[in-house]
Order: structure tokens, then sequence, then C-alpha cells
């Protein structure tokens, strides 16, 4: 009886094969693998989005600091100038695909430390501190479709940034 059973089974795969069915394991391989690419895919782009995005607000908090590390005299100034680079780098990010649904530069916040590391108040008579620091936190709230451009529920969209500069510690020096 086992004899006739080998014969039959290699007898049906042959007929199979010439019916055309010998593919359709590999259509099934297909059908299964590629949702769980198209996920890895769509995975990726949200991470690529989300590393960009983060790049471009530090870098804007990094200019920001900068600005107010460089510019004016009195700390109340330099807030300004500060406030005035995030004002003009939220016009250009809306070119950049980089949109805030906050008060882009109202949420931010300048904060000068002396060397001693006491906050120095923003004030117009306020003197920036020499040797001293600047901080600025940026807070940039991102809608959900920004991300891998895919709405994706449940994900924090909420970023911020910390922007460093030191002020040069020479700057109260007259040049007399």
């Amino acid at each position: 009886m086992a004899e006739t059973a080998a014969p039959q089974a290699g007898t049906a795969r042959r007929a199979r094969a010439r019916r055309g069915e010998a593919g359709s394991g590999t259509a099934i391989g297909v059908a299964i693998i590629f949702p769980i690419l198209m996920l890895v895919i769509v995975s990726l782009q949200a991470l690529i989005d989300t590393s960009r995005i983060e790049q471009a607000i530090q870098s804007t908090a990094n200019r920001a600091a900068r600005t107010a590390a460089l510019c004016c005299h009195s700390t109340g100034d330099a807030a300004g100038a500060a406030r005035a680079s995030l004002a003009a780098a939220e016009d250009a990010n809306a070119h950049n695909r980089i949109l805030c649904n906050n008060d882009f530069v109202g949420d931010s916040t300048v904060v000068f430390l002396d060397v001693a590391g006491n906050e120095v108040p923003e004030a117009a008579d306020g003197v920036v501190p020499p040797g001293g620091t600047v901080y600025v936190l940026v807070h940039c709230r991102l809608p959900p479709q920004w991300l891998g451009s895919y709405g994706l529920p449940g994900l924090a969209v909420e970023r911020q940034a910390w922007g460093t500069a030191s002020v040069d510690p020479y700057r109260s020096r007259s040049g007399a």
C-alpha cells in the first residue's frame, strides 16, 4: 500500500506544476511580508522627520542664544534680540515644513546667568553679565501629521530645546 502512495504523490505534484500553481507560495509570502515592510518604512519616515524637526528646533535655540550673547549691553535689549531671532526663525520654518501650533516666541524663555551662577533679571537697565551664560529655552508643539506625514495617534508632539551661549568675559572693557 505504501508503495502505491509514493508514485501517486509524485504524479499529483507534476499535475500541479503543469497547471501553473508552482508560484503560489511566492505570492502568499509577498502578501504576508508586504504589510510588515510598509510598517517599517512608515516608522523610519516618522523617525527621520522627528530627527529633522528636533535638529531644526535645537539650531534655532542655539542661534537665539548666540544672538543674545553677542548683541547688546542691556539684558532687556539682548532678550529682545533673541526673541527677534526666534520670530525670524518661525517665519523661515513655515517654509521648511516645521510649523509650531503654539506661540513660538511667547513660549520661549531667555535667562541670563552671571559667572557665579546667579540669575540676572531681564531689564532695560540690567547689564549682560560679562563671562556669564545666556540660555534660551524653546517650546514647539507640532501637529501630529508632521511626524511621518501620517497623523499617528497618541504620539507626543511637543519638543523643546535649550540653546546655550557664553558671554565674552572682556566685553565690558573699553576700547580707549
